[in-house]
């Protein structure tokens, strides 16, 4: 019987990989027509809406003194931003039952306002202290809507640049706070601080990176120009502020709890000598710590009802006793 051989492996190998690699690419070609036309359909829909939206004066206001880009306003006009009572705002914009601006970008809300397009709400605040708000945080959900725009290879290079704009001001304490309230809201705490981020490195901090300078240009005409509108607002000065006494008054505690524990060692030891030394030290700590719960509570009295849309969970501290 005469012997069979076999065809040679490696050509055979050589040929699946072929194919292989040919419906790979065909697969790339057709999503990324689809992506393609989807963004074309999107992009149309948007062109449409924008030949007939007259935006109000009080919206388009907020876009001129902003300043955004042509680009930036048509983002956000296509938003069809509105402004809304408090009561609504909590229903509509409270999401975790936090809300970092007192404005919100949703793409689906109760009742009337339900759709499928992104808006823009923010709330109709009448204190004259704290109107001037209604600037950084309109400016806060447009860069929420650019950066779910953004695609998956340019958000990729965007969040390079927030990381390591966070890792800039590792020592911030406002940052911290933000960082602490999303983290405690659950879900993927990590994306939604980079998004996060995108939105307050845009509209609070002069001091950026080149890189995420030039990125925010596409946006704002002057980008200075909303950091001062925040800078000189009422509510953001007293929310720093807070999230500064915040993160001081843990520092505080946390000293406060080690010294009560050493106290108590001393105690119960009867070294009544070195008691005697370190409860000096416990006493002017524990007024230190009064002093900074008066102010927190003080600052807190002035906007505690806006406040408790960026930290529904805070409480004001506690006088300790000595």
């Amino acid at each position: 019987m005469a012997q069979k051989t076999s065809l040679p492996q490696g050509k055979k190998g050589k040929g699946c990989l072929i194919g292989c690699l040919g419906l790979i690419i065909v697969l790339i070609v057709v999503f990324s027509g689809l992506e393609i036309y989807r963004r074309s359909v999107v992009r149309q829909r948007d062109e449409n809406f924008l030949k007939t939206y007259q935006p109000k004066p009080e919206i388009a206001d907020i876009a001129e003194k902003i300043g955004f880009t042509d680009e930036a306003k048509k983002t956000f006009y296509r938003s069809d931003p509105e402004f809304i009572p408090a009561a609504t705002f909590a229903e509509y914009c409270l999401k975790n039952g936090v809300e970092m601006a007192l404005a919100c970008a949703r793409s689906e809300t109760p009742g009337e306002k339900k759709g499928s397009k992104p808006r823009i709400f923010l709330l109709q605040i009448d204190d004259a202290r704290f109107i001037d708000s209604r600037y950084p945080s309109a400016a806060h959900e447009l860069l929420h809507l650019a950066y779910h725009k953004l695609s998956s290879s340019e958000k990729q290079r965007v969040d390079n640049l927030i990381d390591q704009e966070i890792v800039r001001h590792k020592e911030d304490t406002h940052i911290d706070s933000l960082t602490d309230i999303l983290t405690n809201a659950g879900g993927n705490y990590q994306e939604a601080i980079r998004g996060e981020m995108h939105s307050v490195f845009g509209v609070e901090y002069r001091d950026i990176a080149p890189g995420l300078e030039e990125y925010y240009r596409q946006y704002f005409t002057d980008r200075s120009g909303i950091v001062s509108l925040n800078e000189q607002g009422g509510l953001e000065t007293r929310v720093r502020k807070l999230d500064q006494l915040s993160q001081e008054e843990k520092l505080f505690d946390s000293k406060l709890t080690a010294l009560n524990a050493q106290l108590t060692q001393y105690k119960n030891a009867g070294d009544e000598a070195s008691y005697n030394n370190l409860v000096g030290q416990f006493n002017t700590m524990v007024s230190q710590y009064n002093a900074k719960a008066a102010e927190a509570k003080r600052v807190y009295s002035e906007i505690s009802q806006l406040y408790q849309y960026f930290n529904p969970n805070y409480k004001p501290p506690q006088n300790k006793t000595q």
